[in-house]
């Protein structure tokens, strides 16, 4: 390719993007003028006023810690499920798994597989939540199963790729001698992928904690739920010390996942997170297993036993005559799919509302990321002395709002919003664009922590002054992490909608709500297949994008 048409597809994918961008502008802005709720601001000064306040009183304090072990023993069971999903659809995906040639009924299986997991994931754990509710009532398997099942495609698919990325000679040459496969993968394929799909596991062990968050607006219990029933009854001082809950468990966690995945293998979040895995020899080498370490691992079973019987957890509920009833009920109902009231222009309205809302969001966390993201990678300078400590004390300051950020739900940020500004796009990207700025920020700031030095150095010491040398040697590459990880989470955040469309804000999440709250499935059942279509379309863009831009 020549370097014109280069820098025609180049200027072409910043032409497209910014047309998206000026469009998101103007259909999210009201033509009426009627932004800011004035009504609201007295509620949000209220709010602020005691955030040095948090109630401390014994019994809510009590609440507040049985709500944490909710949470966690949630998440954690969600992730073990996942898991399992994963890896059995991973070792159906893999093509090395299967070897080169396969019969016509496996390779339509993979095929309708594939299709499968790609609907489920498109599909929020949140809207799967309410779609349980309505089956099995407020039962510990609702939670479990709604992060269980969009969580286990995308592992499938992470677990495919990498399953993929490991040579076949050692698993072929077990088949030519006669073993079985099941065998033969147990002994040639899941060692060499086990200390990645072990780090990857962790990381899905973050991610499953916030959603375990989100997912107590549908009232499965849990801090998210708390913190739902104190900010709708406009108790500040209780919403204040859950948040300080969830800060304190969503630190742990990462603190602690960071130091397994460490030992574990050489992959960070922001390799896991779209789906690139580093050889053993490049960046830096694992330590080792700590003793730390090995004790997390040790304890993985017994802590998902703990986890069960304190979530109360019970299969029997899947398989009731009432669960069976209410299922097939609900099947009949969603079948054949609606159209809403108002047709086609409201469903078109409410698909654009979602993707100008992803585009603003995505906005919003693109400047978090640029302010806050370049303090947060961890220092590698050899320094000493006061600037040393300056240094560290950004660092810290940076990594904690973006933890802040990242760990209160997006639907609290929406709440929050929609006391200042009325609903529609705007408090709904808002909401979003927070969320997804601690997100975004931890993926770039890890990626740049990650980028090799040496060609800043060897310009300095050509004589390259030490502005001119970083921005010549570190500008491409950090753009290009830029650039990647805002495509990957401008996809996500075209499935999060769904999550700030429950508590009000504007798209396809809202009309869904309200369609639910009305028991009106076949409409339900529209707004989910466009749902799915944007989604789709989404990530084909994306993907012609990253396409585009690396070119």
């Amino acid at each position: 390719m020549s370097g014109r048409t280069t820098l025609l597809r180049k200027l072409g994918a910043l032409a497209a993007a910014a047309g998206l961008l000026a469009w998101a502008v103007h259909h999210a802005v009201p033509s009426d003028d009627e932004l800011i709720n004035q009504g609201g601001l007295a509620l949000l000064d209220d709010l602020a006023a005691t955030a040095l306040h948090p109630s401390l009183e014994a019994d809510f304090l009590g609440v507040v810690l049985e709500a944490m072990a909710t949470t966690l023993a949630l998440a954690l069971l969600g992730t073990a499920g996942a898991l399992v999903l994963g890896l059995i659809g991973g070792l159906v995906l893999s093509d090395v798994a299967w070897g080169a040639s396969l019969p016509w009924p496996v390779r339509a299986g993979r095929l309708l597989l594939r299709g499968a997991l790609v609907a489920v994931r498109s599909v929020h754990e949140l809207v799967w939540a309410l779609f349980f509710v309505s089956v099995l009532g407020l039962d510990p398997l609702v939670a479990v199963l709604a992060l269980a099942l969009p969580f286990g495609a995308q592992s499938a698919q992470v677990f495919g790729e990498t399953f993929d990325t490991v040579p076949d000679a050692p698993l072929r040459s077990l088949r030519t001698a006669g073993a079985r496969r099941c065998s033969a993968l147990a002994y040639a394929l899941l060692p060499g992928t086990a200390p990645l799909l072990l780090s990857y596991s962790f990381y899905r062990f973050e991610c499953t904690l916030r959603s375990a968050v989100v997912l107590g607006v549908a009232g499965v219990g849990g801090l998210g739920f708390e913190l739902t029933v104190s900010l709708q009854s406009r108790n500040w001082g209780e919403v204040w010390t859950l948040v300080a809950a969830l800060l304190a468990l969503a630190g742990a966690v990462e603190l602690w996942s960071n130091r397994v995945r460490s030992d574990l293998a050489v992959v960070t979040c922001a390799d896991w997170s779209v789906g690139h895995e580093r050889s053993r020899d490049e960046g830096r080498s694992p330590r080792g297993l700590s003793r730390s370490t090995r004790w997390s691992l040790a304890l993985v079973v017994p802590a998902i036993a703990v986890a069960w019987w304190w979530a109360g957890l019970s299969p029997a509920g899947l398989t009731s005559a009432r669960t069976r009833d209410l299922a097939g009920r609900l099947l009949l109902d969603l079948w054949p799919p609606a159209l809403p009231e108002g047709g086609l222009r409201v469903l078109t309205g409410a698909a654009l509302d979602t993707v100008a809302m992803a585009v603003l969001a995505m906005v919003v966390a693109v400047v978090i990321t640029l302010v806050v993201g370049s303090w947060a990678s961890r220092p590698r300078a050899d320094r000493r002395g006061p600037a040393a400590w300056g240094r560290r004390t950004v660092w810290w300051t940076a990594r904690l709002l973006l933890l802040v950020l990242r760990s209160i739900p997006p639907t609290v940020w929406a709440v929050v919003a929609l006391l200042g500004l009325f609903p529609g796009v705007l408090p709904g990207a808002l909401a979003l664009g927070l969320y997804t700025g601690g997100i975004l920020g931890r993926l770039v700031a890890e990626a740049w922590e990650t980028m090799d030095l040496k060609p800043r150095e060897s310009l300095r010491n050509a004589g390259v002054p030490r502005g001119v040398s970083a921005v010549v040697s570190m500008g491409p590459p950090s753009a290009n992490h830029l650039i990647t990880y805002t495509l990957y989470r401008f996809e996500i955040c075209v499935r999060d909608t769904a999550i700030v469309g429950v508590v009000g804000a504007a798209g396809l999440g809202r009309l869904l709500s309200e369609r639910l709250s009305a028991f009106d499935f076949p409409v339900v059942t529209s707004v989910l297949l466009a749902s799915l279509l944007v989604s789709v379309a989404v990530e084909i863009l994306g993907r012609r994008l990253r396409r585009a831009l690396r070119a």
